[in-house]
């Protein structure tokens, strides 16, 4: 029988869940694919580290030459995160001729087409379906989709951290402070979790999916980026008057040969199905010309799903199911920004003079709705595009965290 012979890079959370699928799963994988699966190689950075796995210690190695420089092996699997030394590693493993599989949004998000064009220079797979949502096979869907429709749309909560803050902000009626302590006391977030509330974490997955779906790449840089630090605890009372829930959403369009891509706090009807994805649960929703809506739900993050996502890469390299889909950049569409993006926006201002504001958003033509006004002043504004609103906002020169705006995702507001 075959031996296919796996190089993996990191024996962390993911790492060690891909380890144990391989090891537990031997058989039904033999029996899935006609072939065996070997991790021949593991990368770590302690040999000596008792890591409860039952390991053969003669396949750990600290240097990673030990695994790039080996002709015999077939795979390599990154799961080490950071930047700089995954990009450095995947780009050796393509041009000496291995597969390769990774986690790495990071890497993915700004090199996408690069890496691409190597892998297909050198007749291998790249695959990366757990940079995205964990263990919801959105990538293998999309890739599906986009076989037969175009792809107009497509949005996710895609960062399981703050939709976890924000479900307990709305549910439990937490400031942000202590949903985030919650966070952390659960290690739903980072010791830094800057990447997850500053909205980096999930531009880096909607920049992917966007460029996968509308076939040109959409970097992280094209991606329109807010975070959720700027909801309170009186937003989340708004918000539950006004029958919305907060939700951060990773939002991409295409009209022509322009798109937009933003990831930014917004606001859905409570009775969305949106709405109700709680925690750290995922969804991401899929338009197409044909198929209409097509919807993706499940676990976004975690050891399992996410190991489990791996897997399936590795399985489909082995199955060669990897050459259906090869990446081609159309030059002729480009970013532009979020303009695409239009609704009425919720606004608060806090400590203001609502009087001299109202006066303010009067002179700039900005057409609003009055909810409150006092100590703090809340508006609805008319439908407007998102890049005019930054304008709005921009001219109203507001002092920074005073204020909170956010799109309406919903056809149930009248101004």
């Amino acid at each position: 029988m075959v031996m296919v012979k796996v190089g993996l890079l990191g024996l962390g959370t993911v790492g060690s869940g891909v380890y144990e699928i391989l090891r537990d799963k031997k058989e039904s994988l033999k029996k899935a694919t006609g072939k065996n699966i070997e991790i021949s190689k593991i990368l770590v950075r302690d040999k000596s580290k008792d890591r409860g796995l039952g390991v053969d210690p003669s396949i750990l190695t600290e240097n990673v030459d030990d695994i790039l420089n080996d002709s015999s092996i077939d795979i390599l699997v990154e799961v080490l995160g950071g930047i700089e030394l995954p990009y450095e590693y995947i780009i050796k493993s393509l041009r000496s001729g291995k597969h390769v599989v990774t986690a790495n949004k990071a890497v993915i998000s700004p090199y996408l087409d690069e890496l691409h064009k190597l892998a297909d220079e050198n007749n291998v797979g790249l695959l990366y379906e757990a940079s995205v949502a964990g263990g919801i096979p959105v990538i293998k869907g999309l890739k599906d989709i986009i076989k037969i429709n175009s792809v107009s749309n497509i949005k996710g909560i895609l960062n399981g951290t703050t939709n976890f803050i924000l479900s307990k902000m709305y549910d439990e009626d937490l400031s942000f402070d202590e949903a985030l302590s919650l966070a952390h006391k659960y290690g739903y977030a980072e010791a830094d979790p800057t990447d997850d509330i500053e909205g980096f974490d999930a531009a880096r997955k909607i920049s992917i999916l966007a460029s996968l779906g509308f076939g040109a790449h959409v970097g992280f840089d094209d991606v329109v980026c807010r975070g959720i630090t700027s909801v309170s605890a009186s937003d989340i009372k708004n918000f539950k008057d006004l029958s919305l829930v907060p939700k951060l959403i990773g939002s991409a369009t295409i009209a022509g040969n322009e798109c937009s891509a933003s990831v930014e706090p917004l606001l859905v009807d409570d009775s969305a199905p949106f709405a109700s994805v709680k925690d750290a649960f995922n969804i991401v929703s899929i338009e197409g010309d044909i198929v209409d809506e097509l919807q993706f739900y499940g676990r976004g993050a975690g050891k399992n799903p996410t190991a489990n996502a791996v897997v399936t890469d590795i399985l489909d390299i082995v199955l060669e199911n990897y050459k259906e889909y090869s990446f081609t950049n159309n030059t002729d569409i480009k970013p532009s920004g979020s303009k695409l993006f239009k609704g009425n926006y919720y606004m608060r201002v806090s400590n203001v003079n609502s009087d001299k504001l109202l006066n303010s958003i009067n002179d700039i033509g900005l057409n609003h709705k009055v909810i409150s006004s006092g100590h703090e002043l809340v508006i609805l504004t008319e439908k407007i595009d998102s890049e005019s609103m930054e304008s709005m906002i921009a001219k109203l020169n507001l002092p920074k965290g005073s204020f909170c705006y956010l799109r309406i995702e919903s056809e149930n507001v009248n101004i």
